[in-house]
C-alpha cells in the first residue's frame, strides 16, 4: 500500500527567529529591508531540514491516508512462542506507522465501512505506542481492524499531531545542532541567491547533513 500523508496545519513557530538569522548574517536589527526575504529563507531551510531528517521539529497537524487497514501477514511483532495461539496471527504486521515522527497525539481514525458510510473508530478500539519512532497504532488486545469499503483510495484516514521538540511556543527543546543547520542553510541561500554563479561556492548541504545525522529517521512505506 503506498504511503500517503500530508501536513494539515503548519507549526505555530519556527525553530530559528528572524533576529537569530540576522545575527548569523551580521545584519543590524535596524536594517529591515530584507526581513521578509530572510524569513522566507528560514522557512525554506526548516522545511529542507525536516525533509532531510524525515522528522517534524515542532508540533503540526498531519493526516495519513490508507486504502485499507493493514492486513496481517507473517512478519514479526509477536513472541515466537505465541505464533500458533488463537489470536497470535492478528499481531503480525497490523501496525499503522505514523510518518514524520515524533507523534504527540492521535486525534481520530476514520474509515469507510462496507455501506459506504464514513465512521470514526472509537479510541478504545486501538492503542498507540508513542515511545517508538515512528509511533505505531495497533488494535486493542483481542480486537482487529474493521473491514473497509473495497476499491476506495484513501478510505482510512489517521489525523494526528506530529512534533519532536515541543510546540515551539510554550515548549522548545530543539537541539542546537538542528537550529545551526537551519542557520547555515538560510545564510547560504541569502548570500548566494543564484545557483549559476560564475564561481559558485562549495555546497553547504554535506555539512548540514552531518549536523542532522543523529536525528534522521529512515523513511518507510507499506
Amino acid at each position: 500500500m503506498p504511503l500517503s500523508y500530508r501536513q494539515v496545519e503548519p507549526p505555530a513557530a519556527e525553530p530559528v527567529s528572524l533576529r537569530e538569522a540576522k545575527k548569523q548574517l551580521n545584519i543590524d536589527d535596524d536594517f529591515e529591508d530584507d526581513d521578509d526575504f530572510i524569513s522566507d529563507k528560514i522557512v525554506a531551510a526548516r522545511q529542507y531540514v525536516e525533509q532531510s531528517m524525515c522528522r517534524a521539529i515542532f508540533n503540526r497537524k498531519m493526516r495519513l491516508s490508507l486504502d485499507f487497514f493493514p492486513y496481517p501477514t507473517y512478519g514479526a511483532t509477536v513472541n515466537p512462542n505465541d505464533r500458533h495461539s488463537l489470536y497470535g496471527r492478528y499481531w503480525h504486521q497490523l501496525a499503522i506507522r505514523l510518518p514524520m515522527p515524533s507523534a504527540v497525539s492521535v486525534e481520530s481514525i476514520t474509515y469507510m465501512d462496507l455501506d459506504g458510510t464514513v465512521k470514526t473508530l472509537d479510541s478504545s478500539q486501538y492503542k498507540v505506542d508513542y515511545d517508538s519512532d515512528p509511533a505505531r497504532i495497533l488494535p486493542a488486545p483481542g480486537l482487529y481492524w474493521p473491514y473497509t469499503q473495497s476499491y476506495v483510495a484513501g478510505s482510512v484516514k489517521v489525523n494526528y499531531t506530529a512534533g519532536s521538540f515541543g510546540d515551539g511556543v510554550t515548549t522548545n527543546t530543539c537541539p542546537r545542532t538542528i537550529t545551526q543547520a537551519i542557520l547555515l542553510l538560510a545564510s547560504y541561500w541569502y548570500n548566494h541567491r543564484d545557483a549559476a554563479e560564475a564561481t559558485p561556492p562549495k555546497a553547504i548541504e554535506v555539512g548540514v547533513e552531518s549536523l542532522l545525522s543523529d536525528y534522521n529517521v529512515e523513511s518507510f512505506g507499506y
